[in-house]
């Protein structure tokens, strides 16, 4: 992703709703492991803002990142970062009990190879927290200016962990009742030229208290993912577990 992005980014991480609504579905999930982590790794780290999440699920935690812009940004919070990449990350083997790879996947260029790392580095029944996309025909402009590789649908994600070694946990799409407001948006600006050289994030500057109404909707959607796996959203969120070949 590129630095100004990323900077955009830390600047909304904290009070923009798909950040702060996104930290409750995840929370929400994260409270199944079952147990405290010892050691947790959050690849593609960003500005850090997850590392602070793990923290409350592991007693150590350490975020990868290969852009030089995050690294400096979650240094300058003091957080314990490393350059590297998804595909290849600079741990022993069975060294991790937590890794979240957290709207990563679409971002590579081959996903199933970043999987297998994955795989590699965690324990036995070690946790595997994905986050990606949902639906191809969702592309958009904000999709390339963010460099995705691909958008996904919940099986073809599922095969792909079942395939790479994991066993699932849990599979559900988010941002369920905000989808068709997105949807059409997102088709809308479908019709309106772009610059194909400089594509734009469509992070959109809310009114304040619509801004709180979508972060209520996805804490009410973190409820409800405890009991159900909701039918259709913009994300795609997993938790799965290292089985051994």
């Amino acid at each position: 992703m590129k630095g100004e992005l990323i900077k955009t980014e830390k600047k909304l991480d904290e009070n923009y709703w798909w950040f702060a609504g996104r930290r409750a579905v995840l929370e929400r999930v994260l409270s199944r492991l079952g147990r405290h982590a010892r050691v947790a790794v959050d690849v593609g780290c960003g500005s850090g803002r997850n590392i602070k999440l793990l923290s409350h699920y592991s007693d150590w935690v350490v975020g990868f990142d290969r852009s030089p812009v995050a690294l400096e940004l979650a240094a300058s919070h003091g957080l314990p970062i490393a350059c590297a990449e998804g595909e290849a990350i600079p741990l022993a083997d069975s060294s991790v009990d937590l890794l979240s790879a957290l709207d990563v996947l679409e971002h590579m260029d081959d996903d199933m190879r970043a999987l297998s790392e994955f795989h590699r580095v965690l324990r036995p029944e070690g946790f595997l927290l994905v986050t990606v996309p949902a639906y191809r025909f969702l592309w958009s402009e904000h999709d390339e200016a963010l460099m995705h590789r691909r958008r996904y649908i919940a099986s073809e994600l599922h095969i792909k962990l079942t395939s790479s070694g994991f066993r699932v946990l849990k599979r559900s799409y988010a941002v369920f009742f905000a989808f068709f407001p997105i949807a059409f948006y997102r088709l809308f600006r479908g019709f309106f030229p772009k610059d194909p050289f400089a594509p734009r994030a469509s992070y959109v500057m809310l009114p304040a208290f619509l801004n709180n109404l979508l972060i209520v909707l996805l804490r009410i959607e973190a409820s409800m993912m405890g009991a159900i796996n909701l039918p259709l959203g913009t994300s795609i969120v997993v938790l799965a577990q290292k089985v051994m070949r």
